[in-house]
């Protein structure tokens, strides 16, 4: 049987909202690369394609659909942008859909349904099997059910999200769940400057050792974790500050100002709790001594990515996901999760040995340009849409 010719839908209505245009623009652009052709379909607060040139049309179907109004105006929206979005994608009699699903929700369910009804191949790539947003609440695993019976293939990040996912989806096929790794970050910006120079940039203190904390700051990320970390580590090492820096997300600030408060770290916790300029990120990365990923969960980590193509010295919590890309002392350090106290040695160590930093930093890059490639991920993404419509 001749093969089908790949004509891809990358829908995507988060975007630049929420920073995920660096993960959007990044696969779209490994997949054109490698020979697919296809339109990314987004929101109008996306701008990266008014700054680089790309080879691919970005069409912003989803206008307003964020912000302070009611919620039932912007779910019409987009709803409107979804149908759009379709109208465009048959007209250019595209055959694939490749969707994210981070919520499972029932607007993530109504792309697919609208797509998969007007005969496109379903191709979904799981972020988060359970959601974030309700960490520690109870699963309703009802809702899987609909999901599995219009998805054809399912691309994930790690061993750890494919084995989390079959417990939800289980009369789903295990080989037509796919490990694609999350891409790097440093194809559009980087920081070619000394670390002084970074934080005199960022205005950050040139006379301080500096712990960097970075990205949306959810429950599941651990930031009361490092705060306790961090009191414990300021009694044997005063001369150092944490930066946090990254919009808190349906999360109370006052838990994370009451430990701040509580150990009287108030000069030594710079919180920059706020969207950070696309631009500006390399800097941070660059202006700190070490970076630290405290999480209590995840499927795969953007951040932990970044952290390695901009060469940093990582200290990351000993789950799955980072096992399976940190060697422990060679290209990151490994503490264990949610304990503050291991966490507080950890740095106190890595803060004291320049030699250690200079070794994990450049084997953290090694480590991005090695497994992270997104040429790499282009050719494994073009055969998942393959496998969808061949089979």
């Amino acid at each position: 049987m001749n093969s089908v010719a790949c004509k891809v839908a990358f829908i995507e209505p988060i975007g630049g909202h929420r920073g995920n245009e660096f993960y959007d623009f990044g696969l779209c652009k490994a997949a054109n690369e490698a020979g697919v052709e296809l339109t990314f379909y987004t929101c109008d607060e996306t701008h990266l394609d008014e700054q680089f040139p790309f080879s691919f049309p970005t069409v912003k179907s989803f206008q307003r659909i964020y912000g302070k109004e009611l919620k039932l105006i912007r779910g019409i929206r987009f709803v409107i942008g979804i149908r759009k979005a379709l109208r465009d994608a048959k007209a250019k009699k595209y055959n694939v859909l490749h969707a994210n699903i981070y919520h499972f929700s029932r607007l993530e369910l109504m792309i697919l349904q609208l797509f998969k009804r007007n005969g496109f191949k379903i191709v979904a790539t799981v972020h988060d099997v359970e959601d974030f947003q309700k960490y520690g609440s109870t699963i309703n695993s009802g809702k899987y059910l609909k999901f599995e019976k219009l998805i054809d293939r399912i691309i994930v990040h790690s061993d750890y999200a494919k084995a989390s996912l079959e417990k939800y989806f289980k009369q789903f096929p295990a080989n037509h769940i796919h490990k694609v790794p999350h891409g790097d970050s440093d194809f559009l910006y980087s920081a070619h400057c000394s670390l002084n120079e970074a934080r005199e940039k960022l205005k950050l203190p040139t006379d301080k050792q500096l712990i960097l904390f970075f990205g949306q700051i959810k429950k599941v990320k651990g930031l009361d974790v490092l705060l306790k970390a961090f009191a414990l580590l300021r009694k044997q090492n005063p001369n150092v500050q944490l930066v946090v820096a990254g919009p808190t997300f349906k999360v109370e600030e006052e838990e994370y100002r009451s430990i701040i408060h509580e150990n009287n770290m108030e000069a030594d916790c710079i919180l920059r709790l706020e969207y950070i300029a696309n631009e500006m990120i390399p800097y941070y990365f660059r202006a700190a001594d070490i970076v630290t990923l405290p999480y209590r969960k995840i499927y795969s980590s953007g951040v932990l990515i970044r952290s390695l193509d901009y060469g940093a010295a990582i200290v990351a919590s000993d789950l799955a996901v980072f096992k399976d890309i940190i060697i422990d002392g060679e290209n990151g350090i490994l503490f264990e999760t949610e304990n503050a106290e291991d966490l507080s040695n950890k740095m106190l160590k890595l803060l004291v040995d320049k030699s250690l930093q200079e070794k994990l930093r450049a084997a953290a890059k090694k480590t991005a340009d090695e497994r992270f490639s997104w040429k790499l991920i282009g050719e494994k993404v073009k055969g998942i849409y393959s496998l969808a419509l061949n089979e």
